[in-house]
């Protein structure tokens, strides 16, 4: 079986008197053994964690979602929500369309898609 991390992440800016959504462009970490999108999972919710106040719920995903966190992210008096899936790819469960990215030197690569996330946050 394998498997994708999915990190879609959202932000919401003041435009006025509103408060206007930004959802960005899902950053797909493709096609990985269980145990290494595992750790890429982990790697990014150790590196979120420590770069933000964060906050963690464990919300119910759809039927390919192997697990699913969403995370309360603010920095600088910025909030965000971060949704990361550890979703099982296969004929029943299709990838999710979005920037593919592949871990080979994972400090590197999980250190990108935090700097991803904090680009799409700015």
């Amino acid at each position: 079986m394998r498997y994708d991390v999915v990190i879609l992440p959202e932000t919401f800016h003041k435009f006025d008197k509103h408060n206007i959504e930004h959802i960005c462009v899902p950053i797909v970490i493709e096609d990985r053994s269980y145990d290494i999108a595992m750790e890429i999972l982990n790697g990014i919710d150790r590196l979120l964690k420590a770069r933000f106040d964060v906050s963690v719920e464990t919300p119910e995903g759809d039927d390919c979602d192997i697990i699913y966190r969403k995370y309360t992210l603010e920095k600088d008096g910025k909030k965000a929500i971060v949704h990361a899936k550890l979703r099982r790819i296969g004929s029943d469960c299709p990838s999710i369309s979005g920037n593919r990215r592949r871990v080979f030197e994972f400090e590197r690569d999980v250190e990108e898609v935090i700097s991803e996330i904090e680009g799409c946050l700015s």
